[in-house]
């Protein structure tokens, strides 16, 4: 090996990557970032990445997104609507501009901004068959049947099924290797169901979403579109925060778990369950975790703990929200959002020409009604996977294998150690190489036909530059508010420092497992992102005035800057002031 990273004979960097694509499409981080944020293991990608792609296909096919021969020409091993580049996951924009070109009332830009948060790629191309009629007709036909008659039936049927396959699982301490891996072999149907119906749903959110932002853009109020979709009290990826909250007020409230909290929370889990007052306490957290254990930071990626593994993440959340002042209940704060909405729903209404008004009422039904659905979609989708991060966790433990380096396998090659045949070890060094070598380092946002080679990628540790001066981001509004506070730089959800009350926080990237930390600050800015991220949608659900796509921010905004927050305008100003 040399100190520079080559690639594969076949062009990939990284044996989790999808062969180089012999197109000229323009691949973008934006939204897929918070699915992957980090490099892919080779277990993840062999374990359900062939299973995401099928389901993306059926999606795509079932809205006439793509024409029957594209369908048809459709490969689960190469890159289509998502693809891993340089150990990266991205996603395909030329193929969702296409998408948008060929459906009646959207554009590229929608697709740009809706999806990707994208501003300065190239612009949209033409190409042959982009105007297929009956792609077309058929997504229209879609898009009509999405406005006038919201439907929860296939979610509902997720969810049952789901709970059913879940509770069928046996558990992972009492089952032997070859069951553990037969739990592994069921997840591929599981991903391709999911993915179908999760991208099905997206797709749903985000056109009922635009069909929304052009109805309301003549009014002339920024951000009027957020307004109108907070407060719902039907968020799925929301319930967490609100939790959490909870458990943040029980320590508030309780001199003797305050006194604790105050011990620090290194060892705080053995101590809190030695102490007989904390039980209430001990008890709340296991109903916790035991309804939300599938979920976590990068909870994608099957290498990563979640909140149901090491409960010590929700603990780290829970010692910054107990400083939160009450006003800060999400509950309160949503009954507050849903007065406000409906109010504001009324005025938008009269002020709208008579003949926009039916198209208004629909498009604001379908966006109270999917956004949500996409939220509990994927939250179904996070639990058919959790037996398969059960499994894989207990077969890494006994393996004797270092956890990281176990996942370096792929799950072909975890059934062959099971009998014996181990990866060879210079084998694995030169993975954990290629691994460290790609996460040291910051992929470009978009690229197009080819990654750029990973020597060129800048180092994260050169990339944090904080600059004193003032000045202002232009990012994307996603929840409407001002909030002016100190500026507190998170880099993992699980590691929030001194983020506290009447704070910014300010984060490279969020999902969903961040967004209990909204509560404990008074605005969110994040350097990437769109209107349709997890993370939006959630901030419009607690109330939290964020900012997405405000690139750098995280990298040269100073921890304890003076920073204004407007996530109507989408403008984030640093006043050059210091803590």
């Amino acid at each position: 090996m040399t100190d520079a990273l080559q690639p594969y004979d076949d062009g990939r960097w990284s044996i989790s990557d999808h062969t180089p694509p012999s197109t000229d499409e323009i691949w973008c981080r934006g939204n897929v970032g918070e699915v992957f944020p980090n490099v892919m293991t080779p277990l993840s990608f062999s374990a359900y990445v062939g299973a995401v792609a099928r389901g993306q296909a059926n999606a795509l096919h079932e809205w006439g997104m793509v024409t029957a021969k594209q369908y048809e020409a459709f490969r689960p091993e190469q890159a289509w609507s998502t693809g891993v580049f340089g150990g990266y996951l991205y996603g395909n924009v030329t193929l969702a501009r296409t998408a948008a070109a060929r459906s009646p009332g959207l554009s590229t830009s929608d697709i740009d901004q809706q999806m990707f948060g994208l501003n300065d790629a190239p612009p949209h191309e033409s190409g042959k068959g982009e105007r297929d009629l009956r792609a077309a007709t058929k997504t229209a036909g879609k898009m009509i049947a999405t406005l006038r008659r919201p439907s929860d039936a296939r979610l509902s049927a997720d969810q049952a099924d789901v709970a059913a396959y879940v509770a069928s699982m046996p558990e992972v301490s009492d089952a032997d290797d070859a069951q553990l891996l037969d739990i592994a072999r069921t997840l591929p149907p599981w991903t391709e169901r999911m993915m179908h119906h999760l991208l099905a749903t997206s797709a749903a959110s985000g056109i009922s979403r635009s069909m929304l932002e052009r109805v309301v853009a003549p009014l002339g109020e920024p951000g009027l579109e957020n307004r109108l979709t907070a407060g719902l009290g039907t968020v799925e990826s929301a319930e967490p925060a609100q939790d959490l909250w909870r458990l943040g007020r029980m320590v508030a409230s309780s001199s003797d778990l305050t006194a604790a909290f105050d011990g620090g929370v290194e060892d705080l889990e053995p101590r809190l369950r030695a102490s007989a007052s904390a039980s209430p306490f001990v008890d709340a957290l296991a109903v916790f975790t035991q309804r939300h254990g599938a979920r976590g930071p990068d909870e994608w990626e099957l290498a990563s703990a979640t909140w149901g593994t090491d409960p010590a993440i929700a603990v780290a959340m829970i010692e910054r929200l107990r400083h939160a002042p009450a006003d800060r209940d999400p509950i309160a704060v949503g009954e507050r959002l849903a007065i406000e909405r409906g109010a504001l729903a009324a005025e938008a209404r009269r002020e709208l020409p008579a003949w926009k008004r039916p198209l208004f009422d629909r498009a604001l039904r379908a966006c109270i009604a999917y956004a949500p659905q996409r939220e509990a979609t994927k939250a179904a989708f996070m639990r058919a996977i959790y037996p398969t991060r059960l499994a894989l966790r207990e077969l890494a433990r006994r393996s004797g294998v270092a956890h990281d380096d176990f996942f370096l396998l792929t799950l072909s090659e975890v059934s062959a150690s099971t009998s014996g045949d181990a990866l060879p070890e210079h084998e694995l060094a030169e993975r954990r190489f290629r691994r460290d070598y790609l996460q040291a380092r910051i992929p470009p946002f978009w690229f197009r036909a080819t990654i750029p080679p990973p020597s060129t990628w800048p180092l994260r540790d050169h990339q944090t530059k904080p600059d004193e001066r003032a000045r202002t981001f232009e990012g994307m509004g996603v929840c409407a508010g001002i909030a002016t506070g100190r500026a507190r730089v998170v880099t993992r959800p699980d590691q929030p420092g001194q983020l506290g009350p009447g704070d910014i926080l300010v984060a490279p990237i969020t999902d969903p497992a961040w967004t209990p930390l909204f509560l404990a600050a008074a605005g969110v800015v994040v350097d990437v992102g769109a209107q349709q991220s997890h993370a939006a949608i959630v901030s419009r659900e607690l109330g939290i005035p964020a900012v997405v796509s405000a690139a750098g921010a995280s990298t040269t905004i100073p921890d304890g800057a003076l920073v204004t927050v407007d996530g109507s305008s989408g403008i984030v100003t640093v006043h050059g002031e210091r803590a």
